[in-house]
């Protein structure tokens, strides 16, 4: 929002015309993890924009160092809020953005699941969305799943049997890498069922796909990709085997 706002596209400035922008795939990567009072230096850019989607990028760097912290690329949707519809990118948007930069990292299509493919472990579970992850759309909030996602990943490592102590006494997954494509939205009180998979695993990474369904409808909310890596308390990479003693 602020990255538009600079260019005079404020949140006044879509609601005089009936219009907003929201997500459709999101692909971000954390290389490292800022510590407590960092200054982080954040910076966005288009590097696309066509007809009714744009595609915006995200850095976010150590200020003392030039450390990079995460990056991430979202393709945007324009839409009329009225017929709740994607719409042509009004023409001073795109005036402006005209020139653009190379993307943070290379864009993706849809997020393809793979749910017919051997998996080591499938675990599922299910939560109630909250009416404080909500935007002021009423729609819980992109960020939000993330943090579903990671959950998720979290409770099916749980189911079997490794133990994620907090107090640096066993290594714990670092996710690395998130897909997401966002489906529909998921609204307050809304009943949702978090399906997880474990396909691929490397000597210290695993490769996971995550589902989020609406439970009366069974209508898909989202799909996502994980790459989650595990490290030990000095956030050095361990393997499986490794995770897997209990002290």
């Amino acid at each position: 929002m602020r990255g538009s706002a600079h260019f005079g596209f404020t949140l006044d400035w879509y609601r005089a015309r009936n219009q907003f922008w929201v997500i459709r795939t999101l692909q971000m990567e954390r290389v490292c993890a800022p510590h407590y009072l960092d200054d982080l230096q954040v910076r966005t850019w288009v590097s696309t924009m066509g007809r009714v989607r744009s595609d915006r990028n995200y850095e976010i760097r150590r200020v003392r160092d030039s450390q990079l912290i995460a990056r991430a690329i979202a393709n945007w949707v324009y839409v009329d809020a009225e017929r709740m519809t994607p719409t042509r990118v009004h023409p001073d948007i795109a005036a402006m953005f005209e020139a653009h930069e190379p993307p943070a990292l290379a864009p993706i299509g849809k997020v393809m699941l793979n749910p017919n493919a051997p998996a080591r472990w499938t675990h599922s579970s299910t939560r109630r969305a909250q009416f404080y992850e909500a935007d002021s759309m009423q729609h819980t909030n992109n960020a939000m799943y993330v943090d579903w996602v990671e959950e998720a990943v979290r409770d099916a490592l749980g189911a079997m049997g490794y133990a994620l102590k907090p107090d640096g006494s066993t290594p714990l997954p670092w996710f690395y890498r998130h897909n997401l494509e966002y489906v529909r939205p998921a609204l307050p009180h809304d009943e949702i069922e978090i399906h997880a998979r474990l396909g691929r695993v490397g000597p210290t990474r695993g490769e996971w796909e995550i589902e989020i369904r609406h439970v009366p409808s069974r209508e898909q909310i989202l799909r996502a990709q994980t790459t989650m890596l595990w490290v030990n308390a000095q956030n050095q990479p361990v393997s499986w085997q490794r995770a897997s003693v209990v002290p």
